[in-house]
């Protein structure tokens, strides 16, 4: 298993995508990204949704160099923190797996042209202060913000550099309202810090999902809005279907 750890995503994947919900991360996230690069992209549809691949693949190559840190070192010192992975893996596999990461970055930074690109760089750079930050903070309050922004660069990292420029500050307020505060109460619930029993109901899904419709309607004139619009409409269009399909099989919503 070491081995296979070397590639990026393997490490992810093995240790909370194949064990987690397949189905959250594949519509809230990869389809959601596809449909809004290919519909907001500043290049043809499939040359945009190549590029937003290979923009993901850098980033989840750093993002699991903090997965890796976080599993083998920061959760032993959390209370009650996940001890995920490969516990008893040596310093140099560590190295190795880091190394690796580290050089797949760069190798698609200059596929993607992005070396002179200071946006990119300040992007990842955030995103590394973020990630460092939760793996130091042992004050579970303290990692709750993080968490909050790590979700966010999760979601923008594959649509910022793909989308035309005066679609991507409406994307970014609606992936922070919709995708990152819905995640953030799946962390709290982790970490005993919420008290929210019926979270996971359909019935609540469909309502948060619901919600962010209010401000469509408020920003529906403006132009600049329209990735916000597309965006919270899939996410409300996902939670009604979801809400339908309990209804048909069950005959009520939970």
């Amino acid at each position: 298993m070491n081995i296979l750890y070397i590639l990026p995503f393997s490490y992810f994947y093995n240790t909370r995508l194949c064990k987690g919900n397949w189905t959250f991360h594949a519509l809230f996230e990869w389809l959601s990204a596809a449909i809004l690069v290919i519909v907001f992209g500043n290049n043809p549809p499939f040359q945009a949704l190549l590029e937003a691949i290979l923009v993901y693949l850098a980033f989840i190559s750093l993002y699991e160099i903090g997965y890796i840190v976080n599993d083998l070192f920061a959760a032993r010192k959390e209370k009650g923190g996940r001890q995920r992975g490969p516990q008893n893996a040596s310093s140099m596999w560590i190295f190795t797996w880091v190394a690796f990461r580290i050089v797949a970055f760069v190798i698609l930074t200059i596929v993607l042209n992005k070396q002179g690109v200071w946006g990119w760089w300040g992007f990842f750079l955030a995103l590394s202060i973020i990630f460092t930050l939760h793996n130091v903070f042992v004050d579970r309050e303290f990692k709750v913000a993080t968490f909050f922004w790590l979700a966010w660069f999760r979601f923008m990292a594959p649509i910022i550099f793909v989308v035309e420029d005066r679609y991507r500050m409406g994307i970014a307020f609606a992936a922070s309202i919709s995708y990152a505060a819905f995640r953030l109460f799946g962390y709290l619930d982790s970490k005993g810090l919420l008290k929210m029993p019926g979270r996971k109901r359909i019935r609540f899904r469909m309502v948060f999902f619901l919600m962010p419709l209010t401000g469509v309607i408020a920003l529906a004139p403006y132009d600049e809005a329209h990735g916000f619009i597309v965006l919270c409409v899939f996410y409300s269009i996902i939670a009604l279907l979801a809400a339908a399909s309990s209804w048909l099989r069950h005959g009520h919503l939970d």
